[in-house]
């Protein structure tokens, strides 16, 4: 913005300055040493560097000095590189003083690993390295099988190498290096760059064009500009605020750094901007080495921070001269804030140390061997002493069944090897013999022998046994490294004879003869003879020189059922039903007079008087019996007239089932009883005496139980 009445005054009062003083002889700015520093990028790399730049004093300047205590260094520049890790005093001077500064130089973190030490063969030992953060990798020379791909990228790997070895670890990946700008977060305050405008404390309440600030907010160095401009990184620091300039086309640099860069490596330079005032944003234009690389606006609004971040390859170039301009030059708006500059690349740092473990051979344990023993023999304790005088103890415990190799454990503190022993134990001699063919059951058994085949005497037990297949059991006598012997002879049992099954036939049904040879090839006779007539089982007689038993056939003979048909009321139904032994599970077939199906259940009801049959079928067989049906009343008679004229003259309840009929007076005396009742009553007394007419009372019982009472009338 526009502060012509500002700087009209400022002229104006050096020009009267210099009118009244021209007798005077001012003194010079005071010198001033300032620098920056750049650490070497990997351990052991001597790529350090010191850039000097002097401002104030008397000219000419001396040639800027560089000492580290034992070496001194000159340069007309200030520029100093390849330089290693130290503390260093830079030393400018002119006419009348020097200015010394300070400055240390680190190194980057190195790998630190544990110190060697000395162990014996075998024995474990844990390596350790620290100063990584991307990853280890360790090896071993000459290769120890201890270091596996499963600790090989430990940072405390266990290892038990057996000779003297050379453990090298060495870092993995890559990491970005440390910013390279100096004071790019302006922490330090107005230190460590260069800046064509002019730096003021506080712009007071005009402010100051081609001028700038470092403070914590924008409107701490001129008030008119907004409080919400805060510090980018935290918000307590500090940042670079700029009143942008409006004369020399943009040429005016705002910031500026030199730093020394190793060639061919690229680089990430980046800043923070912010617009402090509107309108017209400041361009800022990034030059390094006197080449753009890039132009960017600050944003359009006020308070919002932007990165900016460009990439720039070194070349050839040894040194990067960075530059920042502002290509706007209005006076209207035109303020902006730099904040967290930054210069990075990303450097692959080879990182490696090696640690040497001294392995101190071990003695080996020496015994006296130990003669074969057979399984089962006694064994003696193990000496726990070597003959070479080396104590310890044995491992496992001692084994009189198997040959066993033996551990020697020495005693600790000796550097001794682990011994062996092996105890050989001689398996025992399994005694061989010949096979014995199976036989029949039953036939007998010759002694079997007691010397095997290979020459081993013994005896054998149990007891032979001709009729069930047995394993026998070989004992070797005493003296001989042998185990039990068996022998298994097999008893043929006598196979039963298998015949397919005759079917069942009814009473009187062809029978054919019975086969001579069973389905699994046994041949023999039957007996008894064939029977059609009755249900017979049949013995089957395997014929001599077989080994098999005797087989039973039973060939069933299905009589003709047996029934009865009976007849009677069931309530008011005249009924017939099939009655007979072995009828559960049969069916019925009934037939009126021409012989026509007219049921197939075991009872059926019949509403005409006429004949029928009943065709009855059990398990294959059937039967077919008449029956004649002249009687279908299934009603109480109301009364009879016994008078001999054939009609009503018997009480007829034939139909109905009585199991026992009672005939009351009108004084409820009985004058008649009948048990199993069903047409006797012709209206007489149970003495046969003449009943006189008139109205009697009856009690019939039914075979199912219920009864039935009620009155009849006998009218003669």
């Amino acid at each position: 913005m526009k502060k012509a009445i500002s700087l009209l005054f400022m002229i104006l009062s050096v020009s009267m300055y210099s009118v009244n003083s021209y007798k005077t002889t001012s003194l010079p700015p005071a010198l001033v040493l300032s620098y920056t520093a750049t650490n070497p990028t990997c351990p052991g790399l001597n790529n350090g560097a010191i850039n000097g730049t002097a401002t104030g004093g008397s000219l000419p300047y001396s040639n800027f000095s560089l000492s580290n205590g034992t070496t001194t260094l000159t340069s007309a520049t200030g520029v100093f590189s390849n330089l290693a890790p130290g503390t260093y005093t830079l030393i400018i001077s002119d006419a009348f003083s020097f200015v010394t500064q300070s400055i240390i130089l680190i190194a980057p973190t190195d790998l630190s690993t544990s110190v060697p030490r000395t162990i014996c063969a075998g024995t474990p030992t844990t390596l350790s390295v620290s100063g990584s953060t991307s990853g280890v990798l360790w090896t071993a020379n000459p290769p120890d099988a201890s270091l596996t791909a499963a600790n090989n990228t430990n940072t405390s790997p266990v290892v038990r190498p057996n000779q003297t070895t050379t453990y090298t670890v060495t870092s993995t990946g890559n990491s970005p290096s440390a910013n390279m700008v100096t004071n790019g977060d302006f922490s330090q305050g107005n230190l460590g760059f260069t800046s064509d405008y002019l730096f003021i404390a506080n712009a007071g309440t005009s402010g100051v064009q081609r001028a700038y600030g470092v403070v914590t907010t924008a409107n701490a160095w001129f008030q008119f500009f907004p409080s919400c401009n805060i510090e980018h990184t935290t918000g307590t620091g500090k940042m670079m605020v700029i009143d942008g300039s409006t004369s020399n086309a943009g040429a005016d640099k705002v910031w500026g750094q030199t730093i020394t860069v190793q060639p061919n490596q690229t680089y990430t330079f980046s800043y923070w901007v912010q617009t402090v005032a509107m309108p017209n944003p400041a361009n800022i234009e990034v030059k390094i080495n006197g080449v753009v690389i890039g132009t960017n606006l600050a944003p359009s609004a006020e308070c919002n921070w932007a990165l900016r971040t460009y990439t720039w390859n070194s070349g050839t170039a040894t040194s990067a001269q960075i530059a920042m301009y502002d290509k706007v030059v209005a006076s209207g708006g035109n303020d902006f804030a730099l904040d967290d500059i930054s210069f990075t690349t990303n450097v692959i740092c080879n990182l490696s140390k090696s640690v040497v473990i001294t392995v101190t051979p071990s003695i080996t344990p020496t015994f006296n061997s130990v003669n074969p023993v057979c399984v089962g023999a006694v064994l003696s304790p193990l000496p726990t002493t070597s003959n070479n005088s080396i104590t310890g103890t044995w491992s496992p415990a001692l084994n009189n069944l198997v040959t066993t190799t033996y551990t020697f454990v020495p005693t600790s503190g000796q550097c001794v090897a682990n011994g062996t022993l092996t105890i050989t134990v001689n398996p025992i001699v399994t005694p061989l013999f010949a096979p014995i063919n199976p036989i029949c059951s039953g036939v007998a058994l010759s002694p079997l022998p007691t010397t095997s085949n290979n020459s081993i005497t013994g005896t054998w037990s149990p007891a032979l046994n001709n009729v069930a297949t047995t394993t026998y059991t070989f004992t070797p006598s005493v003296g001989q490294c042998a185990t039990n012997g068996s022998s298994i002879i097999s008893i043929i049992p006598n196979v039963t004879p298998t015949f397919s099954q005759v079917p069942a036939i009814c009473a009187g049904g062809a029978l054919a003869a019975l086969p001579t040879t069973s389905n699994n090839s046994v041949t023999g006779s039957w007996s008894p003879a064939i029977n059609n007539s009755a249900t017979t089982t049949y013995t089957f007689t395997p014929s001599n020189g077989q080994c098999a038993t005797t087989a039973l056939m039973t060939i069933t003979v299905t009589p003709f059922p047996e029934f009865t048909i009976t007849k009677g009321c069931d309530g008011s139904n005249f009924v017939l039903s099939a009655v007979g032994i072995g009828t559960l599970n049969a069916s019925y077939i009934w037939y009126n007079n021409l012989h026509q199906n007219i049921g197939t259940t075991p009872s059926i009801r019949i509403t005409a008087e006429g004949n029928y049959s009943l065709e009855l079928s059990n398990n294959g067989c059937s039967e077919e019996k008449p029956v004649s049906v002249t009687n279908i009343q299934c009603t109480i008679p109301k009364g009879i007239s016994p008078n001999g004229d054939g009609n009503n003259d018997i009480f007829d309840l034939s139909n109905l089932n009585v199991q026992k009929l009672q005939i009351f007076n009108r004084y409820g005396i009985e004058v008649y009883s009948k048990s199993n009742y069903t047409n006797e009553w012709t209206g007489k007394s149970s003495s046969g005496a003449e009943l006189p007419d008139g109205t009697y009372y009856f009690v019939v019982q039914y075979t199912n139980g219920k009864t039935k009472t009620g009155w009849v009338y006998i009218n003669k």
